[in-house]
Parts: structure tokens; C-alpha cells; sequence
């Protein structure tokens, strides 16, 4: 039985090669919080391969909340047959594949060149784009994130989420949060539990939002293991 002496382990995944600092106010809110690096993704390795290689770095000494924002959802889904959360919960983040946008599916048969994709030329551009986040707020989440992404992990992870064609079986809850105004993770294509009125990276835009459905989150599934 968890208490609040003993908070439930909660473990998230950040967005498509991006770094923990996206999760900066959840970490400042739940001190439990662990933001795993991206590991480097091994010759030829699969979602699935790579997500059971990570699950054995960081498996945690008790059974954990788990979850993540935009790609790292879907790690965290795909994860979740390895740690056997108490819970799933998704940030800007999707169910399963039938839920991506119509320009995924459109893109999936050129998904082997993605390794020959020249990233860093257009991480430099992204910086100096999002220092106009005072005007674009929502694009500037995005840009910064891709900015200070692994170009390398950043190429393999879009070219695992082109080759996703199985939404994973998951045997616990899974709450999710989303932006109204998403346009890399359209709200209208997925289900989620809450919305609120922002974009893709709403961990930073609207982190009071974010961290009260966590705090929610969390407190439901410690009563339910209770």
C-alpha cells in the first residue's frame, strides 16, 4: 500500500529524442519523478527490442506509474509488458497507431531513408526559430524540442514510429492528457481523459494542468492499490 511518505515510483519518457528538461515542472512537483536518457538505438533495432533493453537499465525495485510525452507515450506503452506498471499515462501522446495523423501513414513507405535524413542542419534552424516563442508559443515547444534532440536516436525514433502498426496490449489504466490546439498529435484522432488549450508540448506550456492530471492520476491508482 502506498503513502504519501512513500510515493508511487513515476517514471516518464520524453518526446522523440528530446532531453528531461521538458519535464522541468513535473520534476520540481513530484521529486519521485525519473526521466530516463535515451539510450543509443543498436544496428537494425526494433520498438519493441530497444524498449525491453531499457526496461532491464531502469526497472525499478517496485511496481511504478509509468508513462511519457508525444514518442515517449508510445515507448512507455510498448514498455509496458516489461515493468508491469500500475498505470500508463500519456502526454501529448497516443493509443496506438490508428491514431497518427494521415501524413505518418503517407511517409511509412520511405521510412528506410530516414537514416540518410541531414537532421542537423535543421536542429540549427529550429533553435533560432524558438526564440520567438513569445509569439509562437506552441511551434517554439516543438522547435526547441527538436533543437536539442540526438540526432542519431532522433532518426531512429521516427523511423520506429513510420514502422508502428500494432497498438500494444496494455493490462492497466492508462490516462491521458492532450492539447486542444495539437497539430503534430491531433486531439480529434485519440481519446483522451482530459484536454486542455494548448499544443504538443504542453508538460511545459501548461504544467500546472499537467502536473494536477498526474497528481490525479497517481492518487487513483494508489487507491486502487490500496
Amino acid at each position: 500500500m502506498s503513502s504519501t511518505a512513500d510515493p508511487l515510483p513515476l517514471i516518464l519518457f520524453s518526446g522523440l529524442a528530446a532531453d528531461a528538461s521538458v519535464f522541468a515542472p513535473q520534476k520540481l512537483a513530484f521529486p519521485q519523478l525519473v526521466v530516463p536518457r535515451w539510450l543509443k538505438p543498436e544496428r537494425r533495432e526494433t520498438l519493441t527490442s530497444y524498449c525491453e533493453r531499457v526496461a532491464a537499465e531502469i526497472r525499478p525495485n517496485t511496481r511504478c506509474v509509468l508513462g511519457g510525452a508525444s514518442f515517449g507515450g508510445i515507448i512507455a506503452l510498448e514498455m509496458a509488458q516489461y515493468l508491469n506498471p500500475l498505470a500508463v499515462v500519456l502526454i501529448g501522446s497516443v493509443r496506438g497507431p490508428s491514431e497518427l495523423p494521415r501524413r505518418v501513414c503517407f511517409w511509412r513507405p520511405f521510412r528506410s531513408l530516414v537514416p540518410l535524413a541531414p537532421v542537423t542542419p535543421f536542429q540549427w534552424s529550429a533553435g533560432k526559430v524558438s526564440l520567438l516563442q513569445q509569439w509562437w508559443p506552441h511551434f517554439a515547444g516543438v522547435a526547441r524540442q527538436f533543437s536539442q534532440a540526438d540526432a542519431d536516436v532522433f532518426r531512429w525514433s521516427v523511423r520506429q514510429l513510420l514502422a508502428w502498426q500494432n497498438a500494444p496490449v496494455v493490462d492497466c489504466p492508462v490516462f491521458q492528457i492532450h492539447g486542444q490546439f495539437d497539430r503534430v498529435l491531433p486531439a480529434r484522432l485519440t481519446r483522451p481523459d482530459v484536454v486542455v488549450p494548448g499544443g504538443h508540448v504542453i508538460s511545459l506550456t501548461h504544467s500546472q494542468a499537467v502536473n494536477e492530471f498526474l497528481r490525479h492520476s497517481l492518487q487513483q491508482v494508489a487507491r486502487a492499490d490500496g
